[in-house]
């Protein structure tokens, strides 16, 4: 029984730390999604369109432009839809983020292309992990593996320090 005990024990630290590796990585995606960004000037260097099946729709046609700065920068940006169907030569501006150096908007002319990633595939899989994490430590609790004192001191722990270490690194 104590070689099983020792074993779950196991089992469930490393798939509570999977589980929370999960939380704490959607949440920087969240953050760096909406960190500061700084605006950069330049122009479109060339243009290519390329077919891109996106979601079963076979005829949805991507845009990948390069991006040439006054400050000697090259980005090179792809997206899906007609945002990015910019001539060579058009200026441009670039809103990028101070988090991870992606391109979060493109200003071009009047228009402007939002380059972020979207929020629902985090949210979700931070709510899934977040379930499963409490799945875990209440069968833990009803196995009597870990102490209920235990449990509830690791949760606060986990809940305070996840944030403060997705922060620091924005």
């Amino acid at each position: 029984m104590t070689v099983l005990r020792r074993v779950f024990f196991t089992a469930v630290a490393l798939v509570s730390l999977f589980l929370g590796g999960v939380v704490c990585l959607m949440c920087q995606v969240l953050a760096g999604r909406d960190a500061p960004a700084f605006r950069v000037e330049g122009h479109v260097v060339s243009h290519e369109r390329g077919a891109l099946p996106v979601g079963g729709d076979e005829d949805a046609e991507s845009h990948t432009i390069e991006v040439d700065t006054a400050s000697g920068r090259h980005y090179r940006v792809t997206a899906v839809g007609p945002g990015l169907d910019l001539p060579p030569g058009q200026p441009v501006t670039l809103d990028v983020s101070t988090a991870d150096d992606s391109i979060a908007y493109l200003r071009a002319g009047g228009s402007v292309v939002d380059l972020r990633p979207g929020v629902v595939r985090p949210v979700l899989l931070i709510a899934a992990a977040l379930l499963a994490l409490g799945a875990v430590y209440f069968g833990a609790v009803r196995l009597n593996v870990y102490p209920p004192v235990a449990t509830w001191l690791a949760l606060a722990l986990g809940a305070l320090l996840a944030p403060v270490a997705v922060f620091v690194r924005v």
